[in-house]
């Protein structure tokens, strides 16, 4: 049994205060604690928990030396571009980004790890990831094959000189041809898996939208977030009242298309070794086009 005296003022989450002392992924920190393997004071909490000045914090030793191994896995993996330093995909709607706590198999990490090494950060569950998509989403997505580009990427991500560009097929004719939207995202109190808008705190999420096609009632948009907060497009959009087709979370099952109808079309940033700015595209899936045409 380890135990850790917190000395600090500051009031800090437990999982990120873990994370920078015993180095292990915070995803593990979190399925830790919730399994009653980290205790403060002697007591089960939740990660959220904020540590106070004088708690102390008891870690088995042995829950934490277990190592976490997630396997290679053969699959397809569109691959739009790959170097030395990084690998560019083109993800399927219905595939899991990386693996989590309670789903380890399956996900695009599986296959890339099948086909390359990726940088270690991150590990297990997230080796080389600098950002994501969600499940449904489909699109360009980078991953990291070592730490050089690791560092880079994130903090080209947290500066804002990575471009992104999405495609969104939404209910209704939106209403403008062009509009910019800031509001504050924060998780949802009474939804653990959902976000919510809200406009006096929380973490600005900045985008850029715009009328690509009007499509009988519904609208093809093009959208640019300048933030990379969680569902930031798919609340955003809901938000303004013209929910994606198929997003369940936000907005509705549908029959016209079997997953939510957003893509990441482009995506754009410096390269980490040459330091010359590079784009990539992943053209418009073939349920998008199918939508396009018969509507």
């Amino acid at each position: 049994m380890k135990e850790i005296k917190y000395e600090s003022e500051e009031k800090l989450r437990v999982d990120k205060f873990l994370k920078e002392i015993i180095k292990i992924s915070r995803e593990r920190i979190k399925k830790l604690i919730k399994e009653g393997k980290i205790l403060i004071n002697n007591v089960k909490v939740e990660p959220s928990y904020l540590l106070n000045k004088n708690d102390i914090i008891k870690i088995f030793e042995e829950e934490i030396e277990k190592e976490e191994i997630i396997k290679p896995e053969k699959g397809e993996i569109n691959i739009i571009y790959e170097d030395e330093d990084i690998i560019v995909v083109n993800k399927e709607s219905g595939i899991l980004t990386h693996p989590t706590p309670n789903i380890k198999t399956g996900t695009l990490i599986n296959f890339l790890l099948n086909h390359t090494k990726l940088s270690n950060i991150g590990a297990p569950y997230r080796p080389g990831v600098v950002h994501r998509l969600d499940k449904g989403t489909s699109g360009v997505i980078v991953f990291a094959k070592n730490d050089f580009s690791y560092w880079s990427l994130i903090e080209q991500f947290k500066n804002r000189i990575v471009k992104k560009e999405y495609y969104a097929i939404v209910r209704g004719k939106f209403s403008e041809k062009k509009k910019f939207v800031e509001f504050k995202i924060l998780p949802d109190k009474e939804n653990p898996t959902k976000m919510k808008i809200h406009f006096l705190k929380g973490k600005d999420a900045l985008t850029e939208i715009e009328v690509e096609k009007y499509i009988n009632d519904f609208t093809l948009l093009k959208i640019k977030p300048m933030t990379g907060r969680t569902h930031q497009i798919r609340l955003t959009l809901s938000y303004l009242g013209y929910p994606i087709l198929g997003d369940e979370r936000y907005g509705e099952k549908t029959e016209i298309i079997k997953r939510i109808a957003l893509h990441s079309y482009k995506l754009s940033f410096i390269h980490p070794k040459n330091k010359n700015r590079i784009e990539f595209i992943a053209e418009l899936p073939k349920d998008f086009l199918l939508f396009l045409k018969n509507f």
